[in-house]
């Protein structure tokens, strides 16, 4: 998606829903920003995280960084019922039509920032987004917190990758960015790739740049953040619907675009 494209889309998110209430939220508008991807390519991530995998089993960060593939890391909360699906759904999509092979060329970690997501909440995530795609399901470690730590090793790992995220206790829904991150085998943050509706070009270039250990530039700033006002009043959910219309009316206006300049190339009459 364009630069100009995202830009209508958080524009037209940001018009206030038709007959909304006032918001109980405790997370403001003004502190949203904080919320951004602190960008860190090259960062170390720690290698001694302990999580649960959605059988269960302890898994360390160490098991995944060392086996010598690159890894998409994307960190969501598992029961979320807006943005963070579209986030995976679009990097499930986009990853199908990757020419690499899932397992052998690249693996994802799916971490979950909330304590209270469980291993059960993993498989159902996995088979959700991930399941239709045999080869692709096999490469997908969705990870919880331990039961024992409530959520302190994710966010040690979280933090080191420059992802912040802070649950509003009014709501109950976690404010964080959408984006995912390209780390190199061995744990090394290689690059992000921000936002929703991610190329599957943009994807291949940088697990194969991820694959060599090379270290990206920071992506231009984009705040396209999973948190509403108003659960109760489900704004949120009407939110997001406007998103999947507002990229609707986008690609409608794209297209008259292309038909408009054709018909005003030289020799049509």
């Amino acid at each position: 998606m364009t630069r100009f494209a995202m830009a209508a889309l958080l524009f037209l998110l940001s018009i206030p829903t038709a007959g909304a209430q006032a918001s109980p939220a405790t997370l403001l508008p003004g502190s949203f920003t904080e919320f951004a991807f602190d960008q860190r390519p090259g960062a170390q991530l720690p290698r001694d995280v302990r999580l649960r995998d959605e059988a269960g089993h302890a898994v360390t960060t160490a098991s995944l960084f060392d086996r010598g593939k690159p890894l998409v890391l994307v960190f969501d909360y598992f029961r979320c019922t807006t943005l963070c699906g579209v986030v995976l759904g679009d990097l499930a999509a986009a990853l199908a039509q990757v020419p690499l092979t899932p397992g052998k060329d690249y693996a994802v970690m799916a971490v979950s920032f909330d304590p209270d997501d469980s291993p059960a909440d993993a498989a159902a995530l996995k088979a959700r987004h991930f399941e239709r795609d045999p080869a692709l399901a096999g490469a997908i470690h969705a990870l919880v917190s331990d039961a024992t730590d409530r959520g302190r090793e994710v966010r040690r790992l979280a933090d080191a990758a420059g992802f912040h995220y802070r649950l509003d206790e009014t709501t109950g829904q976690y404010a964080h960015p959408a984006g995912v991150v390209l780390v190199s085998p061995g744990g090394t943050v290689s690059r992000y790739i921000l936002g929703v509706g991610y190329d599957p070009t943009d994807l291949r270039l940088g697990l194969v740049d991820a694959s060599r250990g090379a270290v990206g530039s920071v992506a231009d700033h984009l705040l396209l953040l999973c948190y509403g006002y108003d659960a109760a009043q489900g704004r949120y959910n009407a939110e997001v619907g406007r998103l999947i219309q507002a990229t609707g009316v986008l690609s409608v206006l794209a297209l008259g675009l292309l038909v408009w300049r054709a018909a005003r190339r030289p020799g049509r009459g």
